[in-house]
């Protein structure tokens, strides 16, 4: 009987081939699930700390317009610094010249912001104050008065426009005007999101062919951005119009006229 009894206490405290196996297999579900959990969270807080950024890049350009009398141009040659040829911009688009502004130049996927500002900025239309280009006049500045465009139903030439989330097949010149949220941006400011890289290497071999709808009218440096909801793109976005630009300056010591 002694005998008997120590057998039985040895099985009923052991574990089986059988259930070693569930309780590896339990085991892996359980860490690759929060594996997944934690990247999540990290992409979560990656594109809350964007959305911050760019939204400082934002305020710190008002604060340059104010103490200036203008908005910088884009960086083209990735100094930090605008660039321009006369008191026209170089291009319309590039980088956010972060130098100038005091702002970092990584988002949180260590890549540069994209920005873009009135096509008429790269026109001798920056020098009158009839067109939106003039927010970037950089001689005499502020060559932009209560006046420039835009003015009441007056859009003004050369400005960008910003789908909202509703608009869920394409963002174009034929989007009603519900599923805007923008229509007349002198400037737009974009972080790529977690492939930030991939679409800095597409936009500059000029393919754009890998990234999705969304991503590609925020990357195809036309007049048109997307904002959308995260499960299409995780693209931040920010802009500024002409009526922030006129207020900013009406608070400044310079004043509006």
């Amino acid at each position: 009987m002694k005998r008997l009894g120590h057998i039985i206490h040895r099985k009923e405290s052991g574990f089986s081939l059988l259930e070693m196996m569930i309780a590896l297999v339990i085991l892996g579900i359980l860490t690759t699930e929060l594996v997944r959990t934690n990247a999540l969270s990290r992409d979560y807080q990656n594109l809350r700390e964007n959305s911050a950024h760019v939204s400082v890049a934002k305020t710190l350009l008002l604060s340059f317009l104010q103490t200036n009398g203008y908005l910088p141009c884009p960086d083209t040659d990735n100094d930090g610094w605008e660039n321009r040829s006369g008191d026209q911009c170089s291009a319309d688009s590039g980088k956010l010249p972060h130098l100038m502004l005091g702002v970092s130049r990584q988002d949180a996927w260590n890549e540069s912001l994209f920005y873009k500002v009135n096509t008429e900025t790269t026109s001798a239309n920056i020098s009158s104050a009839n067109f939106s280009a003039s927010y970037f006049a950089s001689d005499s500045a502020p060559v932009f008065t209560f006046a420039t465009p835009p003015t009441g139903v007056t859009g003004g030439s050369g400005n960008l426009t910003v789908c909202s989330e509703s608009a869920t097949t394409s963002c174009s010149g034929a989007t009603s005007s519900d599923h805007l949220l923008e229509s007349a941006a002198i400037a737009v400011i974009v972080s790529f999101g977690k492939n930030s890289a991939q679409t800095w290497g597409y936009i500059h071999s000029g393919s754009l062919n890998a990234l999705n709808s969304v991503e590609t009218e925020n990357a195809d440096d036309d007049a048109y951005f997307w904002q959308s909801s995260m499960d299409q793109a995780d693209d931040s976005l920010a802009w500024i119009t002409g009526y922030e630009s006129k207020y900013a300056l009406m608070k400044s010591e310079r004043g509006l006229h």
